[in-house]
């Protein structure tokens, strides 16, 4: 598997390697079984997947977390109650 990952890095690396034909030549001159050097040279990707048994991809999905329950209106909070001290203390 370190064959074909070395070859595809040295294609996208390489400015030479951008023509078809020098893609080609690389192909034929790596040490890769024949099967993966067909699928290669026709970019037939879903085979080539399938000869290197890549795993589909992975889907992270997120979900928002639940809203915190409301207070009762009944329920102050300790800065309206202090609020409620200064209004008396005032009077």
């Amino acid at each position: 598997m370190s064959n074909i990952i070395q070859l595809l890095e040295r294609m996208g690396q390489d400015a030479s390697l951008q023509s078809f034909e020098q893609q080609q030549i690389a192909i034929n001159e790596s040490n890769l079984d024949e099967n993966t050097k067909q699928y290669l040279r026709k970019s037939e990707l879903v085979e080539l997947k399938k000869q290197l048994d890549i795993c589909p991809d992975v889907v992270c999905i997120f979900f928002p977390a639940e809203d915190e329950p409301k207070q009762d209106e009944s329920e102050e909070s300790p800065a309206e109650d202090a609020d409620d001290i200064k209004l008396i203390a005032n009077a």
